[in-house]
């Protein structure tokens, strides 16, 4: 009995360190590189995107089948009475022949076409495909963007906000002491009973904003989940900070042509203008070319003697030449829409381009003001540093109480996380930049 109870704090400690272990593991660190990694990896739109390069790649190699003849077989097996008892002659009607006797007859023709000349009608027509494959490929780059774009607006907002819950986290502990210490101040009659309430309901507030800033984590990451397909609790979730971004790394120049939406305008207006030319072409003549050879048999009894007879019987070739001539003004109206959403894309690009130089130019003067303000949060900070540390010798002499102390520790930590604040908007501001400098590469 005194064996086991002996035994049973060993095993007490031996849980609770295996729970500390497991604990441990089941905190999962967010990397904002790796996360736009698996982003990429996950995102649908850039799987769709895959898959329409892929239907146009398809569609580019019909096109360019246009290039070859075309080559095709028939075989024609029929019984055939005559209603004359062979009085009738033989009459030809269109494609139609009616002929004067009864019998089975067989036939086998392999016939073959091809387009000598349309003025380069099949030309734009695989020009079009050609368009279409690059229109989907600048798609992909825009959606590949677009993911970057979307998980460093959410990265960076799960940073500061995990940043904030760890300084309110410390600024509870701070004011709780605060709150403590006025307590005795006002037992002590040194201050006032407002005074000593203030502080206190200050802890019910920080304790509130923790709970707001938990709500927000849990929210952006659920966001972010959505991205990742990876689920993330906000209890167990570690958020890394931006790795280094040097600021001259940055290139400053933006050239809103090198983007995958100017791109894109360019090869749809490109697609466009041939559309424009197939219609234009399909206005003229059209040159073809075009051969039968038939082979033919005939039993007046049998239809499998007829099959075995079959024999050469024609070859002929011919060039046939097509016009147009009326389809009810159809042509002119769809020349006339093509020309107009021509037109449209042209109007349409340069609203675009304006949009994105204008927010590119929005981003770099907001990192210029974040690079002063930092500038000036250092050298406050730094003071507030140097504040802090006389008090904190007065305090050890006894010169200061403690309340003083605590307050200046509390600016020193709020002035801390904004700086923190400001360092990491800056970073996430150059990584846009970055990112809508070199999204057309």
């Amino acid at each position: 009995m005194v064996g086991i109870r002996s035994a049973l704090p060993t095993l007490a400690s031996l849980f609770v360190l295996m729970y500390g272990i497991a604990g441990a593991a089941a905190i999962q660190t967010l990397d904002y590189d790796e996360v736009v990694e698996k982003a990429l990896r996950y995102a649908h739109d850039i799987r769709l995107s895959r898959l329409d390069i892929d239907i146009s790649r398809a569609e580019q190699r019909r096109a360019y089948s246009l290039y070859y003849p075309t080559i095709s077989a028939r075989w024609n097996t029929e019984y055939i009475r005559d209603l004359t008892d062979g009085t009738a002659q033989i009459n030809s009607i269109g494609n139609t022949v009616l002929l004067q006797n009864t019998a089975y007859q067989s036939s086998f023709m392999l016939m073959g076409s091809y387009n000598l000349f349309d003025f380069g009608g099949t030309q734009q027509k695989v020009s079009i495909a050609d368009k279409d494959v690059g229109i989907r490929q600048a798609a992909l780059r825009q959606s590949r963007r677009d993911i970057r774009l979307n998980v460093l607006s959410l990265y960076s907002d799960l940073l500061i906000s995990y940043e904030e819950i760890g300084t309110k986290k410390e600024l509870l502990t701070l004011y709780k002491e605060l709150a403590l210490t006025k307590e005795r101040l006002y037992v002590a009659g040194k201050i006032s009973k407002i005074e000593m309430t203030d502080d206190a309901v200050k802890v019910v507030k920080i304790v509130d904003d923790i709970d707001t800033l938990r709500l927000k984590q849990k929210t952006l990451l659920e966001e972010l989940s959505s991205l990742t397909g990876e689920q993330y609790s906000a209890d167990n979730t570690r958020v890394n900070a931006f790795r280094e971004c040097e600021e001259d790394d940055y290139k400053h120049e933006f050239d809103p042509e090198n983007t995958p939406e100017s791109k894109r305008y360019d090869l749809e207006m490109e697609k466009k203008k041939a559309e424009l030319k197939v219609l234009e072409r399909a206005l003229l003549p059209q040159f073809g070319l075009y051969s039968t050879y038939a082979l033919y048999g005939s039993d007046p009894a049998a239809l499998d003697i007829s099959a075995q007879y079959v024999k050469p019987r024609n070859f002929f070739v011919g060039m046939a030449i097509t016009l147009p001539l009326f389809e009810g003004f159809k042509s002119p109206a769809e020349i006339e829409k093509t020309r107009l959403e021509l037109e449209r894309l042209k109007v349409e690009k340069g609203k675009k381009m304006t949009e994105l130089s204008a927010r590119h130019a929005k981003l770099s003067e907001t990192r210029e003001t974040y690079i002063s303000g930092i500038a000036h949060q250092k050298a406050m900070l730094t003071k507030v540093e140097e504040k802090l540390t006389m008090a904190q010798r007065l305090s050890d002499q006894k010169e200061i109480e403690r309340a003083e102390y605590l307050n200046q520790k509390i600016d020193l930590v709020t002035q801390r996380f904004e700086l923190t604040r400001a360092i990491i908007s800056k970073t996430a501001i150059i990584k846009d930049l970055r990112i809508l400098s070199e999204a057309g590469d």
